[in-house]
Parts: C-alpha cells; sequence; structure tokens
C-alpha cells in the first residue's frame, strides 16, 4: 500500500511559536513510525495562503500551531475554502475556543459551572479602580487577555496594585480582557479524544501557578494521570469536560481545563489546538489507557482523513 502523504503545519508567529515548533516535530516523528509520508512545514500563517497548492498535494494536513492565526480558526478558513482536510476543529469552534469571553458566555448559558467573571472589551485601558467597581471581583483576580493561549499574558493579581500591573500586561495582547475570580484549589484538565474516555490529569506546578515557564519547562510542575480524585467527580468532570467541547461544535481532539476548590469544579476553558509534546497533557491522558503518542496522532489523522 502507498503511504498517505501527510503534512504537519507549524510555527507560525504567536507567541507560543517555539512550543509549536517543539508540538510539530513531535508528530511528524510519531507519525513516520505509523507509516505515513510524513513531513514537517514551518509556515508563518500568510505563507500558507502563498503555498496552498502545495498543501493540497497532500492527502491531510496536520495542524501543529498553537494561538494566534494558526488556531483562532483563520488557518482552517482558508484551508476549507481550498477543500484541504486537516486536523482539528473547524474555523468557527477554533473561534469560539480561543476567545475566552465569547466562551464564557457560552458556558454560563448552558449550565456549564465556570467562576465568576467580568469583561472588557473597550477600546481604553481601564484602571484597576474601574475595574473593581463594575465587576464586583475582589482580589485575588485573574486576569487574561481575551484571545492568547498557554496562559500568556495571564496575572493572578493579589491587591489593586498588582491588579493595575496586570491590566497593563494584558492590554498588551489586545483590549478585550477577562477578568476571573480566583479559584484556590488544585488545577485539573480533562484530555478529549473523540471516541475514547481519556482519564482527568491533575498539574501540580512546584512554585507559583502553571504558567507559561511550567508548562513547558521539564521539572517544574509534578503531574498524576490518572488524577486521585473520587471516581464520580472524575466522571462528573469527564461529563463537563465532554459538554464544553461538543457546546463549541469541536471535532477530533482536545482539552479542557478545570480549577477544584475542594467541593466544587470550575470549567476555565477549552483548548482546540492543545499542544503536543513531551510534556503535554493529552498525550499523557491517552498513554494511561493504552494510547502512545503515535497511535494517539495515528487516530486523530484517520478521524480528519476519514471525515
Amino acid at each position: 500500500m502507498i503511504p498517505n502523504k501527510i503534512v504537519v503545519i507549524c510555527g507560525g508567529t504567536s507567541s507560543e511559536r517555539e512550543v509549536s515548533l517543539s508540538s510539530g516535530k513531535a508528530i511528524t516523528e510519531s507519525l513516520q513510525q505509523k507509516d505515513w509520508d510524513a513531513v514537517m512545514f514551518d509556515l508563518t500563517e500568510r505563507e500558507i495562503i502563498y503555498r496552498i497548492e502545495e498543501l493540497s498535494d497532500y492527502d491531510l494536513v496536520f495542524i501543529a500551531y498553537h494561538g494566534g492565526a494558526g488556531e483562532d480558526g483563520r488557518v482552517q478558513a482558508v484551508l476549507d475554502v481550498a477543500r484541504i482536510p486537516y486536523t482539528g476543529s473547524g474555523p468557527t469552534a477554533s473561534a469560539m475556543a480561543m476567545d475566552k469571553i465569547i466562551s464564557k458566555r457560552l458556558f454560563q448559558q448552558a449550565g456549564i459551572p465556570t467562576p465568576e467573571w467580568f469583561a472588557w472589551e473597550l477600546p481604553e485601558k481601564p484602571s484597576a479602580v474601574e475595574i473593581a467597581a463594575q465587576s464586583g471581583l475582589e482580589p485575588p483576580i485573574v486576569v487574561k487577555p481575551a484571545c492568547q493561549g498557554s496562559t500568556v499574558g495571564i496575572t493572578i493579581a493579589e491587591n489593586m496594585e498588582q491588579l493595575a500591573d496586570a491590566i497593563s500586561k494584558a492590554f498588551e495582547f489586545g483590549h478585550r480582557i477577562l477578568f476571573e475570580k480566583y479559584i484556590p484549589g488544585r488545577e485539573l484538565t480533562t484530555a478529549i479524544l473523540q471516541g475514547e474516555t481519556l482519564p482527568v490529569v491533575e498539574i501540580r506546578p512546584k512554585t507559583g501557578f502553571y504558567d507559561y515557564e511550567h508548562k513547558y519547562t521539564k521539572g517544574t510542575s509534578d503531574y498524576f494521570a490518572p488524577a486521585d480524585i473520587p471516581g464520580d467527580l472524575s466522571e462528573q468532570m469527564i461529563t463537563a469536560g465532554t459538554d464544553a467541547f461538543n457546546l463549541l461544535g469541536m471535532r477530533h481532539y482536545g482539552r479542557v481545563d478545570f480549577r477544584y476548590d475542594g467541593e466544587h469544579f470550575y470549567c476555565l476553558e477549552v483548548n482546540s489546538l492543545p499542544g503536543m509534546t513531551g510534556l503535554s497533557l493529552v498525550p499523557m491522558a491517552a498513554k494511561v489507557v493504552g494510547i502512545d503518542f503515535p497511535d494517539l496522532t495515528n487516530r486523530i489523522a484517520e478521524m480528519a482523513l476519514n471525515r
């Protein structure tokens, strides 16, 4: 049999470029182990338009971007117009998952538990006093740019002075900012692979919170797969994660992040293109149920090719 030709696109121009390259390399090597004719292209998102004919020579595009136009639906829309099959969610689902404010509104309407929140969407940068008065939230407050991944630009503000600094930091990534009540407790995540039930994973950063450095620096966090939580809580969290995934119309695979305060769990966000590196959570969860990394990427590619 002639192996299917697959191109893994990664890199891009977002703040997560280096992680994307790591994911792209790992995915390419794993697909080659499963006898795919796989190559990797390091492309900016704009270059895809100019190289669309070259991409159309392949049976499938495996998207390994993180953040920016590679994850927010724009690249997916270009591939849809060119009628090129690709892995992961479509343009609309990708855009909604990437936009934390839109996701929050949908979670709230659907009854998916999520922390109290407030959205700032005006072009003028607010003051800490304005946010405190309008949101009704009190420190500690989690401050997030609306459309960044991998905790880029996120700050946990413990007081009004830190809140002012956090607003300035988030504003560097755009004027739409999400303010969220900080939930003390445990960091948990559910990996989604269509057709499989994967276990909840717990992340315990050795210092601070699970920020960009802890996600991608070996030895800075401990992982527990499966998480040491009661079975009924695990089932409820997996159900809520699947509901959030389906609510946004996502497909193939993803990841849903939660906080658990010892009594209640809260859905934070859905990741449409989660990391696929040696430290990544989706491969970690899949391994628990006997799906190694080459099997995982092979399943995702086959889902996309046979859609």
